[in-house]
């Protein structure tokens, strides 16, 4: 991988991460000051995310077809995503909206983390990736780090909020894993959102039929959700999904380690929350460990390719 490319998967990766703990601040705000349902909220998460993955494909492809008409050129194929990653991100939208009505934010961060770090490095393992020592001490550092930050905001979780946020985290973390395999970010991203429609239309008739009664929205709850899907999550996942395949799992999971961090800078700079010792020592720890994690694929880059010139 060439420098310049390194370069653009570094800022296309922090650009998600930002994404998605901006967008973790916004489900936190709906959902926590009881502006809107869960099941309401993912629905228009999604749906608004289609629409503005829509769009830009829609531009996109005008683009592309004013480039061919010019240039002569052939037309490019477009990938179509599947059905498995639809399910698979239609579930994860879902369970995170319950697990946050039914956990503190804290220990949600934390079980989030910690298991989609040992799917996606139990993923790697089982694949036949060898980690480097570096990579097992820089995620198992970060992951201290997240647990320093969160560790006096911990609560005992109900059962019903632990296994929503750990559904999340697996579904996520297999969401993600098969973003490493996409060839055509955008259209794999947008046909994934249009293919949870259906799913959408199911879930909220089920909603008003077996619990209409805790089905409501707010003007405010509203407009929250329209954002998190159209912007922060619809734009988002096409960084992420371009990252992805320059990403090893384990700097893939690692780096998804700082979106809490992201997420309680963003949390100083809005409501002026002062920047604690606790918060730079938590800082310290999770860049130096994701630091340790660069270092270990560095390695396993060097390594191969002294394997390969022999």
């Amino acid at each position: 991988m060439t420098r310049s490319l390194m370069m653009q998967t570094a800022l296309l990766t922090f650009l998600s991460v930002t994404a998605f703990a901006a967008n973790a601040v916004i489900c936190r705000w709906a959902l926590d000051h009881n502006l809107i349902d869960p099941v309401s909220f993912t629905s228009l998460r999604l749906g608004s995310a289609a629409l503005s993955l829509f769009a830009v494909m829609t531009l996109m492809h005008w683009s592309n077809r004013r480039r061919q008409t010019t240039i002569a050129q052939p037309p490019s194929k477009t990938n179509h995503g599947s059905w498995y990653a639809a399910v698979v991100l239609f579930l994860y939208a879902l369970t995170f909206s319950y697990g946050y009505v039914a956990i503190s934010t804290a220990t949600g961060a934390l079980v989030l983390a910690a298991v989609v770090q040992f799917t996606m490095i139990g993923y790697a393992l089982r694949k036949g990736d060898k980690l480097h020592l570096a990579e097992w001490i820089g995620a198992a550092v970060a992951l201290v780090g997240l647990l320093y930050l969160v560790y006096p905001q911990l609560t005992t979780p109900s059962w019903w909020g632990l296994v929503m946020v750990m559904a999340s985290a697996f579904t996520w973390a297999l969401y993600t894993l098969n973003g490493q395999k996409s060839l055509k970010p955008l259209s794999d991203t947008a046909f994934n959102f249009y293919r949870t429609l259906p799913m959408i239309a199911v879930a909220s008739v089920l909603s008003l039929l077996f619990i209409g009664d805790q089905v409501f929205m707010t003007s405010k709850g509203f407009w929250l959700a329209v954002i998190s899907g159209g912007v922060t999550t619809g734009l988002g996942y096409i960084l992420w999904y371009t990252a992805l395949p320059r990403l090893s799992a384990s700097l893939a999971s690692a780096t998804q380690l700082l979106v809490p961090l992201i997420a309680a800078f963003g949390a100083t700079w809005l409501i002026d929350e002062p920047i604690t010792l606790r918060f730079m020592i938590a800082a310290a720890l999770m860049l130096g460990g994701l630091g340790l994690v660069l270092h270990g694929r560095n390695e396993h880059r060097k390594t191969a390719l002294k394997s390969t010139a022999a």
